[in-house]
């Protein structure tokens, strides 16, 4: 049973360090109403309560007065890690430091627009973390892949796409694979704008002002396909002042960088322009077996332009071009276990050779991978303010994104499968209006949202000339063979595969409303609703047949019938429709308790959008009688989430402490299944989401600034599944660990006797075990991993030349990032795997 931990002393106290990773025990004062700790005087009683109510949330005593295995908002919490530890050291480092003078620095206040205003992160009731460009530079954070190592509720991986195969996860949950009829769970904003799919979201974070992390439904707010949050991206501004800053850099996997920025003032506090741009190149982490060449490179060039118009006081007109171009080779595959169809392959010649964690990531090919990415948008802000205390805004946006990628997609270097081609391309159009103000007793915000969407995706797979010898051995008759043969030249049979067009349109709109009535000085009451309609058609065209028709090749008049290629065949040409709406809302309550510590909870329901199964399995199959089974279309999915947080501001500000507890139910969870042949796509009954988050900052003076974080997330099947997802009822979800934890120390301080400093940062994230597969295989699993990351530099106090030298994944360690079914080999798993340490120099110039 939990209950409060009774009083030993006055002060508090935590046992053994070589303890505190197994139980965790804290002496706290003198307890209050209700067996709750009580304050006992100014600053430090407030420090006192607020870790109380965290502990409580975590610490429980069985009958012999010992920390015992729990349940926290209904799931087990097993023994303690050492980084929450960590978490709630940086929590009583206060006691430490108390003495330590009057002269302490503080804390920088950090301002968000999570609520679409700009307010204190420690006063908007929402769980959030916020990251400067700078602060994201000194971690060595380049792109939204890096987040996972400094914001410890996020994970992010990406498949057989680092453009369109990226996947954001928050408290476990989100959308798996790059299938383009699904969109994500996590939604990413760039300058208000709408990101609806990953490839218009991964690019490198350049010139950025901060990233925002929102943790839980957003629908209210952000609309639709935030269900388990959003990432909000800010980038900086023109400003009335002219700059020019040059970066350059060099590194070992011949990785080079550059980078400019540029800020001019057109017309003095009227008319501002700022200019960014950034090359990036490297070599990749797999090695050829043959070649000896390298994949998974890196080679991309991206620009932002910008003006910055304010006629008047009451007026600010901002235009944002941008272009990003990539040409990379993305992303060949390491076996990871080799079954039974691997003898079939090494006698056709190819290499076998499985990833060994301790060496290079080897790989075989016939055809090397490539990925060309072009993406860009053009967007107009307006913000006018017509009268004091009321504020107009529209955001006007047009984002278009095209990629052209292909790999050998057997992943072998016999010849089986000619190269996967793909093309896609995204057209998106988006409006949206807000009118908000406020007054002395009541915030309030009203808006209209609307948005279009055209998508169009080719796909081709072909038996390559090796594919026919392939099949044959595989079902033990050789002359099955020249039923796949191509003609002398080693070309394949025309019609001897798949070819498929897949398109979709969107439309749709949503009214939002978000108000806060502030009760008194210390409750506020929030309220927040929004009604979301959209309106689908889509569909395929399967090897040029007319619609609600099919065409077979030779393969499917052989193999047809047999059930591991019922996916592959009887694949109709179909156009769907679909229309829905949902309303969304939060309701919340939040308290103040004093000037620094802030109290919140609340409900939120967050809605994802139904579609269609855009790839070779889009219309499903006919199963062993015959019957067809569609797979053309999911459903909707929605989250309720309730939350409980706390944010405190201590030691005069030079502490910060936040903390929630949450559970989330997700009810028509969209799941999408990689079989080896193809993707399935389909809603399961329920999921939930439940833990507890810890984050803290602490100013120790003398240029030292400490951060840890800790998330407990259990994100798990229900347990009553249809027969066909019984395998998952559970389970934790695929890519979603119990524990994930971060903590970084940063030393920042002048060298006597000139006019330089030097400054130092060590960052450490911890990524508990996962199953990497949608399907949740135990061939699958990956373990819990340590990364280390660190720089140092040196530079001038003006800050006008620096000097870092800076290193990734120290300990170099390599492991799974995703392990799926090899792709017509049954019995055989491939990997893709993080990159080996890297390391390098970064020179910083401020030309002006």
């Amino acid at each position: 049973m939990c209950r409060w931990m009774r009083p030993v002393s006055s002060a508090w106290s935590l046992g053994s360090v070589g303890e505190v990773s197994r139980t965790l025990r804290l002496v706290i004062p003198a307890t209050g109403v209700g067996g709750a700790p009580a304050g006992t005087h100014g600053r430090s009683g407030t420090a006192h309560a607020l870790l109380a109510v965290v502990v409580y949330s975590v610490s429980c005593l069985n009958g012999a007065g010992r920390a015992s295995r729990h349940q926290i908002v209904g799931g087990k919490l097993t023994t303690m890690r050492i980084f929450v530890a960590a978490g709630l050291v940086v929590l009583a480092l206060p006691q430490v430091v108390m003495g330590q003078g009057a002269d302490q620095p503080v804390l920088e206040e950090i301002l968000v627009t999570a609520t679409k205003r700009e307010a204190s992160i420690q006063d908007v009731p929402i769980a959030v973390s916020a990251y400067s460009g700078e602060e994201l530079a000194g971690r060595g954070v380049t792109d939204l892949y890096g987040l996972q190592e400094v914001s410890p509720s996020v994970a992010v991986y990406n498949s057989n796409s680092t453009s369109n195969g990226g996947t954001l996860r928050i408290r476990g949950v989100g959308t798996t694979g790059n299938n383009p009829g699904l969109e994500a769970a996590v939604g990413t904003f760039i300058d208000g704008i709408y990101r609806s799919r990953a490839g218009l979201a991964f690019d490198d974070l350049v010139d950025i002002d901060r990233v925002e992390v929102l943790r839980g439904p957003q629908g209210t707010l952000f609309g639709k396909n935030t269900i388990a949050g959003a990432v909000n991206i800010i980038t900086r501004k023109p400003a009335f002042e002219d700059s020019a800053d040059l970066t350059l850099g060099l590194g070992n996997l011949s990785s080079r960088e550059a980078a400019f920025v540029g800020n001019a003032v057109l017309a003095d506090e009227v008319l501002a322009g700022r200019l960014s741009l950034a090359y990036r190149e490297r070599d990749g982490g797999y090695r050829d077996i043959d070649s000896d060449a390298t994949y998974d490179h890196r080679n991309r060039r991206y620009a932002r332009g910008q003006l910055l118009w304010t006629p008047t006081d009451a007026l600010e007109i901002r235009v944002i071009g941008d272009y990003t171009r990539k040409d990379e080779s993305c992303c060949p595959a390491s076996f990871w276990i080799t079954g039974p169809t691997s003898a079939i392959i090494a006698a056709l010649g190819g290499d076998i050779t499985p990833f060994a964690p301790d060496g290079d990531a080897r790989v075989g090919v016939n055809y090397p991978p490539f990925e060309n990415v072009r993406n860009k948008g053009l967007s107009l802000d307006v913000s006018w303010q017509p009268t004091a205390g009321m504020t107009f805004r529209s955001i006007t946006a047009y984002l278009d994104f095209e990629i052209s990628r292909g790999q050998d997609i057997d992943f072998t270097n016999a010849d089986i499968l000619h190269p996967q081609d793909t093309e896609e391309e995204f057209e998106n159009w988006s409006q949206e209006f807000q009118l908000f103000g406020e007054t002395d007793a009541f915030s309030w915000l009203a808006g209209v949202y609307i948005y279009t969407e055209d998508m169009e995706s080719t796909e081709q797979i072909v038996l390559s000339h090796q594919g026919g010898a392939y099949v044959g051995a595989l079902f033990g008759d050789p002359a099955i063979a020249p039923l796949f043969m191509g003609d002398p030249a080693g070309r394949g049979v025309p019609g001897q595969g798949f070819d498929a067009l897949y398109f979709s349109e969107a439309e749709g709109w949503s009214l939002f409303t978000h108000n806060t009535w502030h009760a008194n000085a210390a409750l506020d009451l929030t309220l927040g609703l929004r009604y979301s309609t959209e309106e689908k058609d889509a569909g395929a065209i399967v090897n040029g047949a007319p619609f609600g028709e099919f065409v077979n090749d030779p393969f499917c008049a052989a193999f047809g019938s047999v059930p591991t290629f019922f996916s592959l065949c009887d694949n109709l040409s179909y156009n769907n429709q679909a229309d829905e709406s949902e309303v969304t809302g939060t309701l919340k309550a939040s308290w103040r308790f004093g000037d620094d510590i802030n109290g919140y909870a609340g409900f939120s329901r967050g809605y994802k959008a139904g579609g269609f199964n855009l790839n070779q399995e889009a219309v499903g199959f006919r199963d062993a009688g015959g019957n067809f089974v569609d797979q053309s279309r999911f459903g909707p999915e929605t989250s309720d989430s309730w939350e409980l947080g706390l944010k405190a501001r201590l030691l005069d500000g030079r502490l910060t402490a936040n903390g929630a507890l949450f559970h989330t139910t997700f009810e028509g969870f969209q799941l999408n299944t990689y079989t080896g042949l193809g993707f399935t796509v389909g809603n399961v009954r329920d999921v939930i989401s439940k833990g507890l988050e810890i984050e803290s900052s602490l100013a120790l003076g003398g240029g030292l600034l400490l951060t840890a974080g800790a998330t407990y997330a259990d994100a798990r099947y229900g347990d009553d599944l249809v027969p066909a997802n019984g395998h998952l009822e559970g389970k934790r979800l695929t890519q979603s660990p119990l524990w994930q934890g971060s903590a970084s120390l940063f030393v920042d301080r002048e060298i006597p006797g000139t006019n330089w400093r030097w400054w130092s940062n060590l960052n450490w994230s911890h990524v508990g075990q996962v199953n990497t597969g949608s399907d949740l295989d135990p061939e699958k699993v990956r373990g819990a991993f340590n990364l280390y990351n660190a720089n140092v530099g040196v530079g001038t106090a003006d800050g006008r030349y620096e000097l870092v030298l800076w290193g990734r994944n120290l300990a170099d360690k390599r492991t799974n990032s995703l392990v799926f079914d090899s792709v017509f080999q049954p019995g055989s798993w491939h990997t893709w795997v993080n990159l080996p340490r890297s390391f390098g120099l970064t020179l910083k110039a401020k030309l002006r």
